[in-house]
């Protein structure tokens, strides 16, 4: 008990210096900021009647009309039509979605004999370690 009142009022310093430092950062940092005026308050319904919008009509802008296609089948010549009906058969011929696809199995006669041992070997040949 005897030790508990000085420990107690060390403690209460100590909390005491912390607070007052605080406060001393607190007003620096407010004389460096600059002084700003106060955010306007909102108009009150009766300034917003006495206040009228003028509202200036805009022009619109005219929203282009895409041209219309024309038939020039009869100015063209027939080569070019001919051509023409060629790529969109190919082109609705590339779209068509294709038929299964079986796999080709490989004879085993035409494939190369691999002996893993045989590798390890020429591997640490190749790459000895004192190089």
């Amino acid at each position: 008990m005897e030790n508990f009142l000085p420990a107690l009022l060390i403690i209460g310093g100590v909390i005491y210096k912390i607070y007052s430092e605080y406060q001393k950062e607190q007003e620096k940092a407010r004389r460096r900021m600059p002084q700003t005026p106060p955010p306007p308050t909102p108009p009150t319904p009766s300034e917003q009647q006495s206040q009228r919008t003028v509202i200036e009509p805009t022009m619109s802008i005219p929203i282009p009309v895409p041209p219309k296609k024309t038939e020039r089948t009869r100015d063209m010549p027939e080569e070019v039509r001919k051509t023409r009906e060629k790529r969109l058969a190919d082109t609705n011929h590339m779209k068509k979605i294709p038929t299964k696809v079986e796999p080709q199995i490989e004879e085993k006669d035409n494939a190369i004999p691999f002996d893993l041992r045989e590798a390890v070997i020429q591997s640490a040949i190749l790459n000895r370690p004192y190089q």
